[in-house]
Formats: C-alpha cells, sequence, structure tokens
C-alpha cells in the first residue's frame, strides 16, 4: 500500500526516480483494484459475452472508467521515474507504452546505486 500512496503523491511528478517496491507496490493495488470492479461487474449481472451492460452495471462500468482515468498521470509519471532508477531517459518508457516487455523488465532492474544524472537514490 505504501508503494500506491507513493505514487499517488506524486501524482505528476516526472523528475527523480522511483524504486521497484514503489512501482510494484502500484501495480499490485490496481491489479486488487481492477479485480474488485470485476467481482462487482459478474454480481451486477453484467453479460461478459454480449458485452451488454443494464442497470447497477453501467454505474460499476462508469466508476471504472473514472478511475482508469484518474490513474492515467500517475502510472505514467511512474513508469517514467522508474526507468529514471536505472539511468535511462524517462522518454524511454514511451516504447514501453508498446512494448509491455520491455517495461515488465525494466520493472525487475534494480535501480543505480548511488546517484545519478536523474536524482538521488531513493534507497538511501
Amino acid at each position: 500500500m505504501g508503494g500506491y500512496m507513493t505514487a499517488l503523491r506524486r501524482y505528476a511528478e516526472f523528475s527523480g526516480r522511483s524504486r521497484r517496491s514503489e512501482y510494484w507496490g502500484f501495480v499490485l493495488v490496481n491489479v486488487l483494484i481492477s479485480i474488485v470492479f470485476s467481482i462487482l461487474l459478474l454480481v451486477s449481472g453484467y453479460d461478459y459475452e454480449a458485452m451488454e451492460p443494464s442497470g447497477f452495471s453501467i454505474v460499476i462500468l462508469v466508476l471504472l472508467g473514472i478511475y482508469a482515468l484518474a490513474m492515467l498521470i500517475p502510472s505514467i509519471a511512474l513508469q517514467w521515474r522508474r526507468y529514471q532508477d536505472i539511468g535511462w531517459p524517462g522518454a524511454v518508457s514511451i516504447i514501453g507504452w508498446f512494448v509491455s516487455l520491455l517495461t515488465f523488465i525494466v520493472s525487475l532492474i534494480p535501480g543505480n546505486v548511488g546517484p545519478n544524472q536523474y536524482g538521488p537514490d531513493p534507497k538511501a
């Protein structure tokens, strides 16, 4: 939960660095929230095969859309800072939007020890 809250506090901050724990904490909480939304859709009677929302499922889909939009900027900023933590320019993260495997690999690489051109070591 700490990584999630840290990412939200740094909502649109593209400078500096983010640790793996911040990245994975943010990802974990977003996955759990997505699971909750999916369960609510199933309980509400949403027909996944026909893709036809009705009644309460429309409200859930609207809330899911609002949440997804609210998490867009922090997700991009966090990914940008994560790239900078390993010493790569944050702009390279744009490639990661199209090549998810690159972002996954970067999320596993430990950050540079000590300060780099993007800021001090977040572990220090």
